[in-house]
Protein backbone atom coordinates (compact mmCIF):
# COMPACT_ATOMS: atom_id res chain seq x y z
CA UNK A 1 0.00 0.00 0.00
CA UNK A 2 1.33 3.54 -0.91
CA UNK A 3 1.07 5.89 2.36
CA UNK A 4 0.45 9.99 0.56
CA UNK A 5 2.23 12.12 2.31
CA UNK A 6 0.29 14.72 4.08
CA UNK A 7 2.61 17.57 5.03
CA UNK A 8 2.56 19.16 1.36
CA UNK A 9 0.46 22.50 1.43
CA UNK A 10 1.79 25.66 0.11
CA UNK A 11 2.15 27.68 2.78
CA UNK A 12 1.14 31.77 2.55
CA UNK A 13 2.97 33.74 0.36
CA UNK A 14 5.98 35.96 1.44
CA UNK A 15 7.08 39.74 0.37
CA UNK A 16 8.82 38.53 -3.40
CA UNK A 17 6.35 36.99 -4.12
CA UNK A 18 5.11 37.43 -8.50
CA UNK A 19 2.19 40.01 -8.69
CA UNK A 20 -1.41 38.09 -8.84
CA UNK A 21 0.10 34.73 -8.37
CA UNK A 22 -2.02 32.97 -5.71
CA UNK A 23 -1.15 29.96 -4.05
CA UNK A 24 -3.10 27.00 -5.80
CA UNK A 25 -3.94 24.89 -3.56
CA UNK A 26 -2.90 21.30 -0.99
CA UNK A 27 -4.70 19.10 -3.47
CA UNK A 28 -2.95 20.53 -6.47
CA UNK A 29 0.59 20.78 -5.02
CA UNK A 30 0.05 17.22 -3.89
CA UNK A 31 -0.96 16.03 -7.51
CA UNK A 32 2.03 17.47 -8.79
CA UNK A 33 4.44 16.26 -6.58
CA UNK A 34 3.37 13.01 -6.40
CA UNK A 35 2.35 12.01 -10.12
CA UNK A 36 4.06 8.92 -10.94
CA UNK A 37 5.65 8.24 -7.43
CA UNK A 38 5.10 6.07 -4.22
CA UNK A 39 7.14 7.73 -2.19
CA UNK A 40 6.63 4.75 0.42
CA UNK A 41 6.22 1.38 0.32
CA UNK A 42 5.29 1.11 4.04
CA UNK A 43 1.70 -0.44 5.16
CA UNK A 44 -0.58 2.39 6.19
CA UNK A 45 -0.54 1.02 9.86
CA UNK A 46 2.88 1.77 10.27
CA UNK A 47 3.62 5.09 8.50
CA UNK A 48 1.43 7.82 8.81
CA UNK A 49 3.05 10.61 6.57
CA UNK A 50 6.50 10.25 4.81
CA UNK A 51 10.02 11.06 5.94
CA UNK A 52 11.14 14.45 5.17
CA UNK A 53 13.67 12.85 2.63
CA UNK A 54 10.90 11.16 0.94
CA UNK A 55 9.42 14.28 0.06
CA UNK A 56 12.64 15.63 -0.68
CA UNK A 57 12.96 12.98 -3.50
CA UNK A 58 9.31 13.73 -4.74
CA UNK A 59 10.30 17.16 -5.66
CA UNK A 60 13.41 16.80 -6.93
CA UNK A 61 11.86 14.57 -9.43
CA UNK A 62 9.28 16.90 -9.94
CA UNK A 63 11.91 19.02 -10.82
CA UNK A 64 13.30 17.05 -13.23
CA UNK A 65 9.40 16.27 -14.91
CA UNK A 66 8.67 20.14 -15.15
CA UNK A 67 11.87 21.41 -16.34
CA UNK A 68 13.13 21.82 -19.79
CA UNK A 69 16.58 21.77 -20.53
CA UNK A 70 18.62 22.99 -23.43
CA UNK A 71 19.51 20.41 -26.15
CA UNK A 72 18.05 17.48 -24.44
CA UNK A 73 17.73 13.89 -26.43
CA UNK A 74 14.34 12.64 -26.30
CA UNK A 75 15.78 9.44 -24.70
CA UNK A 76 18.05 7.68 -22.83
CA UNK A 77 19.17 9.08 -19.04
CA UNK A 78 18.35 12.06 -17.39
CA UNK A 79 20.33 12.31 -14.01
CA UNK A 80 19.58 13.30 -10.48
CA UNK A 81 22.54 14.07 -8.49
CA UNK A 82 23.57 14.73 -4.61
CA UNK A 83 26.83 17.10 -3.97
CA UNK A 84 28.00 16.01 -0.80
CA UNK A 85 26.49 14.52 2.29
CA UNK A 86 23.85 12.50 1.04
CA UNK A 87 20.61 12.79 4.13
CA UNK A 88 18.19 11.05 1.59
CA UNK A 89 19.08 7.45 2.48
CA UNK A 90 16.85 5.23 -0.01
CA UNK A 91 14.42 7.50 -0.47
CA UNK A 92 15.93 7.95 -3.91
CA UNK A 93 15.50 4.79 -4.46
CA UNK A 94 12.08 5.29 -5.65
CA UNK A 95 12.46 8.22 -8.17
CA UNK A 96 15.72 5.54 -9.63
CA UNK A 97 14.65 4.25 -13.11
CA UNK A 98 11.44 6.38 -13.52
CA UNK A 99 10.78 8.41 -16.21
CA UNK A 100 10.79 12.02 -16.66
CA UNK A 101 10.65 14.22 -19.95
CA UNK A 102 11.07 10.61 -21.72
CA UNK A 103 14.10 9.70 -19.92
CA UNK A 104 14.25 6.92 -17.49
CA UNK A 105 16.02 8.66 -14.59
CA UNK A 106 19.26 7.94 -12.97
CA UNK A 107 21.27 9.13 -9.61
CA UNK A 108 24.29 10.34 -9.26
CA UNK A 109 26.43 10.80 -6.19
CA UNK A 110 29.11 13.46 -5.85
CA UNK A 111 31.65 14.19 -3.35
CA UNK A 112 32.94 17.59 -5.18
CA UNK A 113 31.84 19.91 -7.32
CA UNK A 114 34.38 18.75 -10.08
CA UNK A 115 33.62 15.60 -9.98
CA UNK A 116 29.88 17.03 -11.74
CA UNK A 117 30.35 16.64 -15.34
CA UNK A 118 26.65 15.79 -17.54
CA UNK A 119 23.74 16.41 -14.81
CA UNK A 120 20.29 18.09 -15.29
CA UNK A 121 18.94 18.61 -11.33
CA UNK A 122 22.26 18.27 -8.80
CA UNK A 123 20.89 18.48 -5.45
CA UNK A 124 23.82 20.76 -3.19
CA UNK A 125 23.75 19.30 0.39
CA UNK A 126 23.75 21.49 3.86
CA UNK A 127 27.29 20.33 4.48
CA UNK A 128 28.73 22.42 0.78
CA UNK A 129 27.29 25.34 2.79
CA UNK A 130 30.75 27.28 2.80
CA UNK A 131 31.70 26.15 -0.27
CA UNK A 132 28.51 27.36 -1.46
CA UNK A 133 29.53 30.01 -3.58
CA UNK A 134 32.63 28.24 -5.27
CA UNK A 135 29.87 25.35 -6.11
CA UNK A 136 27.97 27.52 -8.07
CA UNK A 137 30.59 29.24 -9.87
CA UNK A 138 32.04 26.17 -10.99
CA UNK A 139 28.40 25.42 -12.05
CA UNK A 140 28.53 28.37 -14.10
CA UNK A 141 28.20 27.72 -18.21
CA UNK A 142 26.28 24.38 -17.92
CA UNK A 143 22.89 23.75 -17.97
CA UNK A 144 22.65 22.01 -14.70
CA UNK A 145 18.89 22.82 -12.59
CA UNK A 146 20.65 23.79 -9.09
CA UNK A 147 18.51 22.86 -6.06
CA UNK A 148 19.27 23.28 -2.10
CA UNK A 149 17.94 23.40 1.12
CA UNK A 150 20.30 26.15 2.99
CA UNK A 151 18.89 29.57 4.02
CA UNK A 152 20.01 31.91 1.22
CA UNK A 153 20.35 29.59 -1.41
CA UNK A 154 18.65 31.19 -4.12
CA UNK A 155 19.85 35.02 -3.15
CA UNK A 156 23.17 32.93 -3.76
CA UNK A 157 22.60 32.09 -7.29
CA UNK A 158 20.52 28.91 -6.59
CA UNK A 159 18.12 28.27 -8.82
CA UNK A 160 15.35 26.32 -6.12
CA UNK A 161 15.46 26.19 -3.10
CA UNK A 162 13.29 23.67 -0.66
CA UNK A 163 11.60 25.50 2.78
CA UNK A 164 10.47 23.48 5.85
CA UNK A 165 8.08 24.86 7.74
CA UNK A 166 5.98 23.54 10.38
CA UNK A 167 5.85 20.71 9.17
CA UNK A 168 5.01 21.77 5.17
CA UNK A 169 7.54 21.96 2.67
CA UNK A 170 7.44 24.49 -0.07
CA UNK A 171 9.90 25.89 -2.36
CA UNK A 172 11.39 29.18 -3.71
CA UNK A 173 12.27 30.14 -7.08
CA UNK A 174 15.46 31.75 -8.52
CA UNK A 175 14.32 32.26 -12.17
CA UNK A 176 16.93 34.80 -13.35
CA UNK A 177 19.59 32.11 -12.35
CA UNK A 178 18.07 29.56 -14.51
CA UNK A 179 17.14 31.67 -17.38
CA UNK A 180 21.21 32.40 -17.52
CA UNK A 181 21.58 28.82 -17.58
CA UNK A 182 19.15 28.38 -20.61
CA UNK A 183 16.99 26.05 -18.37
CA UNK A 184 13.33 25.92 -18.42
CA UNK A 185 11.39 26.07 -15.35
CA UNK A 186 7.66 25.43 -16.21
CA UNK A 187 4.97 27.75 -15.44
CA UNK A 188 2.75 25.03 -13.25
CA UNK A 189 5.65 25.29 -10.41
CA UNK A 190 6.63 28.45 -10.52
CA UNK A 191 2.39 28.85 -9.44
CA UNK A 192 3.08 26.86 -6.63
CA UNK A 193 6.19 28.22 -5.57
CA UNK A 194 6.57 30.56 -2.42
CA UNK A 195 8.83 33.16 -3.77
CA UNK A 196 10.22 33.55 -7.24
CA UNK A 197 13.18 36.06 -7.69
CA UNK A 198 13.99 37.34 -11.01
Amino acid sequence: MTVWPKNLSPAPRRKGELPGLRVVGSFLLCALLLMGLFVSRAPAEETSAASAPQVKAAFLYNFLKFTEFPDAPASGTICLGVLGKDTFGDALDGVRGKTARGRKVVIARFRRVDEVKECDVLFISESEKGRLPHVLRALQGTHTLTVGDQEGFCEAGGMINLISSRNKVGFEVNVGAANRARVRISSQLLKLARSVFE
